[in-house]
Protein backbone atom coordinates (compact mmCIF):
# COMPACT_ATOMS: atom_id res chain seq x y z
CA UNK A 1 0.00 0.00 0.00
CA UNK A 2 1.28 3.28 -0.76
CA UNK A 3 0.71 6.75 -0.05
CA UNK A 4 -0.07 9.48 -1.69
CA UNK A 5 1.97 12.30 -2.39
CA UNK A 6 -0.32 14.87 -1.94
CA UNK A 7 -1.28 14.80 1.94
CA UNK A 8 -3.58 17.75 2.78
CA UNK A 9 -4.59 19.52 6.28
CA UNK A 10 -8.17 18.39 6.00
CA UNK A 11 -9.66 15.53 4.06
CA UNK A 12 -13.61 14.91 4.08
CA UNK A 13 -15.12 12.12 2.74
CA UNK A 14 -18.22 12.66 1.37
CA UNK A 15 -19.44 15.56 -1.04
CA UNK A 16 -22.86 16.30 0.04
CA UNK A 17 -24.10 19.30 2.41
CA UNK A 18 -22.35 18.71 5.12
CA UNK A 19 -19.17 17.66 3.53
CA UNK A 20 -19.38 20.71 1.16
CA UNK A 21 -20.11 22.97 4.45
CA UNK A 22 -17.17 21.71 6.11
CA UNK A 23 -15.26 22.12 3.05
CA UNK A 24 -16.20 25.79 2.56
CA UNK A 25 -15.67 26.64 5.91
CA UNK A 26 -11.84 24.86 6.06
CA UNK A 27 -11.01 26.27 2.89
CA UNK A 28 -11.88 29.53 3.78
CA UNK A 29 -9.67 29.22 6.72
CA UNK A 30 -6.95 28.99 4.57
CA UNK A 31 -5.92 25.61 5.23
CA UNK A 32 -5.57 23.09 2.27
CA UNK A 33 -8.80 20.51 1.99
CA UNK A 34 -9.43 17.63 -0.15
CA UNK A 35 -13.51 16.30 -0.39
CA UNK A 36 -14.00 12.55 -1.83
CA UNK A 37 -17.38 11.58 -3.08
CA UNK A 38 -18.09 8.14 -4.98
CA UNK A 39 -20.31 9.64 -6.90
CA UNK A 40 -19.84 11.75 -9.77
CA UNK A 41 -22.19 15.02 -9.63
CA UNK A 42 -24.50 15.78 -10.74
CA UNK A 43 -26.20 12.83 -9.04
CA UNK A 44 -29.86 11.95 -7.55
CA UNK A 45 -30.30 11.39 -3.90
CA UNK A 46 -33.21 10.23 -2.22
CA UNK A 47 -34.64 12.37 -0.06
CA UNK A 48 -37.65 14.62 0.74
CA UNK A 49 -36.51 17.84 -0.65
CA UNK A 50 -37.42 19.79 1.56
CA UNK A 51 -35.19 23.37 2.97
CA UNK A 52 -35.92 24.78 6.41
CA UNK A 53 -35.14 28.88 6.30
CA UNK A 54 -32.26 28.19 8.39
CA UNK A 55 -30.85 25.62 5.68
CA UNK A 56 -31.41 28.08 3.45
CA UNK A 57 -29.19 30.62 5.37
CA UNK A 58 -26.86 28.93 5.72
CA UNK A 59 -26.39 27.81 1.64
CA UNK A 60 -26.41 31.27 1.20
CA UNK A 61 -23.33 32.10 3.59
CA UNK A 62 -21.39 28.85 1.33
CA UNK A 63 -22.01 31.58 -1.32
CA UNK A 64 -24.59 29.40 -3.22
CA UNK A 65 -27.73 31.46 -2.51
CA UNK A 66 -28.02 33.01 -5.82
CA UNK A 67 -27.84 29.32 -7.50
CA UNK A 68 -30.30 28.33 -5.15
CA UNK A 69 -33.16 31.00 -6.19
CA UNK A 70 -32.44 29.82 -9.66
CA UNK A 71 -32.73 26.21 -9.37
CA UNK A 72 -36.01 24.58 -10.04
CA UNK A 73 -37.87 25.23 -6.87
CA UNK A 74 -41.24 25.87 -5.12
CA UNK A 75 -41.85 27.97 -2.54
CA UNK A 76 -42.92 26.42 0.33
CA UNK A 77 -45.72 29.42 2.51
CA UNK A 78 -46.37 27.19 5.55
CA UNK A 79 -47.54 23.77 6.52
CA UNK A 80 -50.64 21.80 7.69
CA UNK A 81 -50.58 18.87 10.14
CA UNK A 82 -54.12 16.72 9.08
CA UNK A 83 -55.23 14.84 12.00
CA UNK A 84 -57.10 11.60 11.37
CA UNK A 85 -60.72 13.28 11.55
CA UNK A 86 -60.13 15.54 9.19
CA UNK A 87 -59.02 18.28 11.26
CA UNK A 88 -56.02 20.44 10.48
CA UNK A 89 -53.10 22.69 12.35
CA UNK A 90 -52.11 25.34 10.07
CA UNK A 91 -48.34 27.09 10.23
CA UNK A 92 -48.16 30.10 8.18
CA UNK A 93 -43.97 30.25 7.85
CA UNK A 94 -44.39 34.63 6.96
CA UNK A 95 -41.37 36.05 6.13
CA UNK A 96 -39.15 32.86 6.78
CA UNK A 97 -40.29 30.51 4.08
CA UNK A 98 -38.87 27.38 2.89
CA UNK A 99 -38.24 25.89 -0.41
CA UNK A 100 -38.82 22.91 -2.23
CA UNK A 101 -35.35 21.39 -4.34
CA UNK A 102 -34.43 18.41 -5.97
CA UNK A 103 -31.52 16.95 -4.30
CA UNK A 104 -29.83 16.31 -8.19
CA UNK A 105 -30.00 20.06 -8.24
CA UNK A 106 -29.16 21.15 -4.66
CA UNK A 107 -26.00 18.75 -3.98
CA UNK A 108 -24.37 20.22 -7.10
CA UNK A 109 -24.75 24.06 -6.90
CA UNK A 110 -23.17 22.94 -2.97
CA UNK A 111 -20.63 21.04 -4.73
CA UNK A 112 -20.10 24.38 -7.06
CA UNK A 113 -19.33 26.87 -4.18
CA UNK A 114 -17.24 24.35 -2.62
CA UNK A 115 -14.94 24.33 -5.43
CA UNK A 116 -15.17 28.07 -6.05
CA UNK A 117 -13.85 27.95 -2.16
CA UNK A 118 -10.52 26.77 -3.29
CA UNK A 119 -11.42 23.01 -1.91
CA UNK A 120 -9.96 20.36 -3.71
CA UNK A 121 -12.72 17.90 -5.23
CA UNK A 122 -12.08 14.30 -6.45
CA UNK A 123 -15.40 12.71 -8.10
CA UNK A 124 -15.74 8.82 -8.14
CA UNK A 125 -13.20 7.79 -5.25
CA UNK A 126 -14.48 6.31 -2.46
CA UNK A 127 -12.89 5.88 1.06
CA UNK A 128 -12.65 1.87 2.53
CA UNK A 129 -11.24 2.25 5.77
CA UNK A 130 -9.91 4.80 7.68
CA UNK A 131 -6.65 4.59 8.91
CA UNK A 132 -5.63 4.59 12.75
CA UNK A 133 -2.25 4.94 13.86
CA UNK A 134 -1.42 6.07 17.67
CA UNK A 135 -5.18 6.10 18.54
CA UNK A 136 -5.57 9.05 15.70
CA UNK A 137 -6.68 8.90 12.46
CA UNK A 138 -4.39 9.74 10.20
CA UNK A 139 -5.67 9.38 6.79
CA UNK A 140 -8.37 7.23 4.36
CA UNK A 141 -7.51 3.91 2.99
CA UNK A 142 -8.44 4.93 -0.82
CA UNK A 143 -8.08 1.04 -2.62
CA UNK A 144 -4.09 0.48 -2.79
CA UNK A 145 -3.59 4.09 -1.46
CA UNK A 146 -3.28 5.71 1.96
CA UNK A 147 -5.13 9.75 1.58
CA UNK A 148 -3.18 10.82 4.77
CA UNK A 149 -4.09 14.21 6.43
CA UNK A 150 -4.07 16.28 9.46
CA UNK A 151 -7.44 15.67 9.99
CA UNK A 152 -10.49 13.78 8.88
CA UNK A 153 -14.50 14.53 8.65
CA UNK A 154 -16.62 11.95 8.04
CA UNK A 155 -20.00 13.12 6.03
CA UNK A 156 -20.28 9.79 4.51
CA UNK A 157 -24.45 9.31 5.10
CA UNK A 158 -25.39 6.19 7.22
CA UNK A 159 -22.88 2.82 7.03
CA UNK A 160 -19.67 5.84 7.09
CA UNK A 161 -16.33 4.17 7.18
CA UNK A 162 -16.35 6.00 10.57
CA UNK A 163 -18.35 3.87 12.20
CA UNK A 164 -15.57 0.94 12.92
CA UNK A 165 -12.76 3.55 14.49
CA UNK A 166 -15.35 4.55 16.35
CA UNK A 167 -16.82 1.47 17.63
CA UNK A 168 -20.48 2.70 17.06
CA UNK A 169 -23.45 -0.15 16.46
CA UNK A 170 -25.71 0.86 14.01
CA UNK A 171 -28.67 2.52 15.06
CA UNK A 172 -31.84 0.36 15.09
CA UNK A 173 -35.27 0.76 17.11
CA UNK A 174 -36.37 4.06 17.90
CA UNK A 175 -32.52 5.64 16.81
CA UNK A 176 -33.60 4.66 13.31
CA UNK A 177 -36.15 6.07 11.08
CA UNK A 178 -37.50 4.47 7.35
CA UNK A 179 -39.26 6.51 4.74
CA UNK A 180 -40.47 5.43 1.01
CA UNK A 181 -40.94 7.95 -1.89
CA UNK A 182 -41.68 8.77 -5.28
CA UNK A 183 -42.20 11.66 -7.41
CA UNK A 184 -46.29 12.27 -8.85
CA UNK A 185 -46.76 14.77 -11.63
CA UNK A 186 -50.70 16.21 -11.77
CA UNK A 187 -51.28 15.81 -8.26
CA UNK A 188 -54.48 17.91 -7.73
CA UNK A 189 -56.67 19.65 -4.87
CA UNK A 190 -53.88 21.08 -2.49
CA UNK A 191 -55.61 22.20 0.62
CA UNK A 192 -53.67 25.14 0.39
CA UNK A 193 -51.78 25.93 -3.09
CA UNK A 194 -47.49 26.54 -1.57
CA UNK A 195 -48.30 24.54 1.59
CA UNK A 196 -46.53 21.51 2.85
CA UNK A 197 -49.28 18.42 4.00
CA UNK A 198 -48.14 16.20 7.23
CA UNK A 199 -50.75 13.41 7.44
CA UNK A 200 -50.64 12.08 11.03
CA UNK A 201 -52.74 8.38 10.95
CA UNK A 202 -52.59 5.69 13.14
CA UNK A 203 -51.07 3.38 10.30
CA UNK A 204 -47.68 5.47 10.57
CA UNK A 205 -46.49 5.13 13.98
CA UNK A 206 -44.13 7.79 14.84
CA UNK A 207 -44.34 8.93 11.92
CA UNK A 208 -46.56 10.43 8.89
CA UNK A 209 -47.49 11.14 5.03
CA UNK A 210 -46.66 14.02 3.31
CA UNK A 211 -47.53 15.53 0.05
CA UNK A 212 -45.76 18.50 -0.83
CA UNK A 213 -45.64 21.62 -3.34
CA UNK A 214 -44.70 20.45 -6.70
CA UNK A 215 -41.64 21.79 -8.64
CA UNK A 216 -41.80 22.28 -12.16
CA UNK A 217 -45.38 19.95 -11.98
CA UNK A 218 -43.51 17.30 -10.06
CA UNK A 219 -44.68 16.81 -6.21
CA UNK A 220 -42.20 14.95 -3.70
CA UNK A 221 -44.51 12.20 -2.26
CA UNK A 222 -44.35 10.09 1.04
CA UNK A 223 -44.29 8.45 3.76
CA UNK A 224 -42.02 8.40 7.10
CA UNK A 225 -42.21 6.48 10.47
CA UNK A 226 -39.67 5.59 13.42
CA UNK A 227 -37.99 1.80 13.20
CA UNK A 228 -39.62 0.61 16.20
CA UNK A 229 -42.65 1.36 15.37
CA UNK A 230 -42.85 0.01 11.57
CA UNK A 231 -41.20 -3.18 13.54
CA UNK A 232 -44.69 -3.05 15.69
CA UNK A 233 -46.81 -2.74 12.69
CA UNK A 234 -45.73 -5.35 10.65
CA UNK A 235 -46.54 -4.26 7.27
CA UNK A 236 -43.83 -3.87 4.35
CA UNK A 237 -43.28 0.17 3.56
CA UNK A 238 -44.25 0.08 0.59
CA UNK A 239 -47.66 -1.25 1.45
CA UNK A 240 -48.18 1.70 4.08
CA UNK A 241 -47.09 3.79 1.23
CA UNK A 242 -49.80 2.46 -0.87
CA UNK A 243 -51.68 2.31 1.53
CA UNK A 244 -51.45 6.26 1.91
CA UNK A 245 -51.74 6.87 -1.87
CA UNK A 246 -55.35 5.15 -1.78
CA UNK A 247 -56.29 7.39 1.63
CA UNK A 248 -55.92 10.43 -0.41
CA UNK A 249 -56.84 8.49 -4.36
CA UNK A 250 -59.04 11.37 -4.96
CA UNK A 251 -55.47 13.81 -5.18
CA UNK A 252 -53.81 10.88 -7.50
CA UNK A 253 -56.84 9.80 -9.75
CA UNK A 254 -55.18 11.06 -12.80
CA UNK A 255 -51.57 11.47 -11.36
CA UNK A 256 -48.97 9.39 -13.25
CA UNK A 257 -45.66 8.44 -11.26
CA UNK A 258 -42.62 9.71 -12.23
CA UNK A 259 -39.42 7.01 -11.54
CA UNK A 260 -39.61 4.33 -8.75
CA UNK A 261 -40.64 4.33 -5.45
CA UNK A 262 -37.71 4.52 -3.35
CA UNK A 263 -36.61 4.07 0.09
CA UNK A 264 -33.73 5.31 3.09
CA UNK A 265 -32.89 5.11 6.67
CA UNK A 266 -32.29 8.27 8.69
CA UNK A 267 -30.35 8.22 11.97
CA UNK A 268 -31.54 9.86 14.26
CA UNK A 269 -29.82 12.24 16.62
CA UNK A 270 -28.60 10.77 19.44
CA UNK A 271 -26.61 12.12 22.66
CA UNK A 272 -24.89 9.28 23.24
CA UNK A 273 -23.44 8.36 20.13
CA UNK A 274 -19.69 9.36 19.55
CA UNK A 275 -18.88 11.76 16.67
CA UNK A 276 -15.06 11.84 17.00
CA UNK A 277 -11.48 11.11 18.17
CA UNK A 278 -8.66 12.50 17.23
CA UNK A 279 -8.11 13.39 14.06
CA UNK A 280 -11.39 12.83 13.22
CA UNK A 281 -15.08 14.24 13.43
CA UNK A 282 -18.19 12.84 12.09
CA UNK A 283 -21.07 15.28 10.21
CA UNK A 284 -24.19 15.39 9.24
CA UNK A 285 -26.14 11.51 8.99
CA UNK A 286 -22.75 9.94 9.46
CA UNK A 287 -23.00 11.59 13.10
CA UNK A 288 -26.91 10.67 13.36
CA UNK A 289 -28.46 13.77 13.81
CA UNK A 290 -31.49 13.77 11.76
CA UNK A 291 -34.53 15.01 13.65
CA UNK A 292 -36.58 12.51 14.91
CA UNK A 293 -39.72 14.39 15.04
CA UNK A 294 -39.86 15.63 11.01
CA UNK A 295 -37.36 13.58 9.81
CA UNK A 296 -35.67 16.70 8.42
CA UNK A 297 -31.72 16.01 8.13
CA UNK A 298 -30.52 18.89 5.33
CA UNK A 299 -30.74 21.67 8.09
CA UNK A 300 -29.10 19.42 10.24
CA UNK A 301 -26.02 18.05 8.00
CA UNK A 302 -25.55 21.59 6.61
CA UNK A 303 -25.07 23.05 10.28
CA UNK A 304 -23.05 19.92 11.57
CA UNK A 305 -20.56 20.62 8.67
CA UNK A 306 -20.66 24.13 9.18
CA UNK A 307 -19.42 23.46 12.73
CA UNK A 308 -16.82 20.85 12.15
CA UNK A 309 -15.45 23.07 10.04
CA UNK A 310 -14.83 25.98 12.62
CA UNK A 311 -13.38 23.23 15.71
CA UNK A 312 -11.51 21.79 12.96
CA UNK A 313 -9.97 24.64 11.54
CA UNK A 314 -9.38 26.13 15.32
CA UNK A 315 -7.71 22.94 16.52
CA UNK A 316 -5.46 23.32 12.69
CA UNK A 317 -4.09 26.63 14.35
CA UNK A 318 -3.10 24.82 17.45
CA UNK A 319 -1.81 22.36 16.22
CA UNK A 320 -4.12 19.13 15.74
CA UNK A 321 -7.41 18.02 16.30
CA UNK A 322 -7.26 15.91 19.48
CA UNK A 323 -9.40 15.19 22.20
CA UNK A 324 -10.16 18.78 23.81
CA UNK A 325 -11.30 19.96 20.23
CA UNK A 326 -13.69 16.71 19.96
CA UNK A 327 -15.20 17.57 23.21
CA UNK A 328 -16.09 21.27 22.07
CA UNK A 329 -17.41 19.75 18.84
CA UNK A 330 -19.55 16.98 20.84
CA UNK A 331 -20.65 19.74 23.00
CA UNK A 332 -21.36 22.78 20.38
CA UNK A 333 -23.56 19.79 18.23
CA UNK A 334 -25.38 18.81 21.36
CA UNK A 335 -26.37 21.97 22.09
CA UNK A 336 -27.71 23.56 19.21
CA UNK A 337 -28.62 19.84 17.42
CA UNK A 338 -29.26 16.85 19.27
CA UNK A 339 -30.20 18.12 22.50
CA UNK A 340 -33.10 19.82 21.07
CA UNK A 341 -33.52 16.81 18.82
CA UNK A 342 -34.18 14.74 22.01
CA UNK A 343 -36.61 16.82 23.55
CA UNK A 344 -38.86 16.58 20.02
CA UNK A 345 -38.27 12.68 20.47
CA UNK A 346 -40.21 12.93 23.79
CA UNK A 347 -42.90 14.86 21.67
CA UNK A 348 -43.15 12.77 19.25
CA UNK A 349 -44.10 9.70 21.79
CA UNK A 350 -46.90 12.35 23.03
CA UNK A 351 -47.73 12.82 19.12
CA UNK A 352 -48.21 9.36 18.71
CA UNK A 353 -50.10 9.01 22.11
CA UNK A 354 -52.78 11.21 21.17
CA UNK A 355 -53.01 10.27 17.41
CA UNK A 356 -53.55 6.77 18.22
CA UNK A 357 -55.92 6.93 21.33
CA UNK A 358 -57.82 9.78 19.75
CA UNK A 359 -57.37 12.16 22.52
CA UNK A 360 -56.15 14.54 19.89
CA UNK A 361 -59.58 15.46 19.73
CA UNK A 362 -59.73 16.98 23.23
CA UNK A 363 -60.06 21.04 22.83
CA UNK A 364 -57.48 21.58 25.57
CA UNK A 365 -54.95 19.04 23.54
CA UNK A 366 -55.76 20.47 20.00
CA UNK A 367 -54.70 24.08 21.90
CA UNK A 368 -51.78 22.67 22.89
CA UNK A 369 -50.89 21.47 19.30
CA UNK A 370 -52.01 24.71 17.62
CA UNK A 371 -49.60 26.28 19.90
CA UNK A 372 -46.89 23.70 19.43
CA UNK A 373 -47.30 23.45 15.85
CA UNK A 374 -48.77 26.02 14.81
CA UNK A 375 -46.79 28.55 16.16
CA UNK A 376 -43.49 26.98 16.00
CA UNK A 377 -42.67 27.34 19.29
CA UNK A 378 -41.70 22.94 19.13
CA UNK A 379 -39.70 23.81 16.01
CA UNK A 380 -35.75 23.59 16.05
CA UNK A 381 -34.88 24.82 12.32
CA UNK A 382 -38.69 26.33 11.46
CA UNK A 383 -38.48 23.00 9.10
CA UNK A 384 -41.05 22.00 6.70
CA UNK A 385 -39.42 18.78 6.74
CA UNK A 386 -36.52 17.11 5.24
Amino acid sequence: MSDDNGSVDVLVIGAGPSGCAAGVVLARAGLRVRVIDRASFPRPKVCGDALSNRAIAIIGALGAGDALAAAPHADVLGALALLPDGSSIPRDYGAARGMIVGRLDLDALLVRALVASGAELREGVAADDLVVEGGAVVGARVGATVMRARAVLAADGPGSVATRALGVAKPRGRGLAISATAYYEGVTGALREGWSEHWFDPSLPYGYGWIFPAVEGVANVGVYLRRDGYDARGVALGALFERFLEQHRDRFAGARRVGAVRTWQLPLSDLGVRVGMPGLLTTGDAGRHVDPLTGEGIWQALRTGEIAGEVCAEAMRAGALDDAAVRRYRWRVAREVDAPATVRGRIQDGMQALVASGLYRRPELQALLKWGYGSGALEVSKSVAG
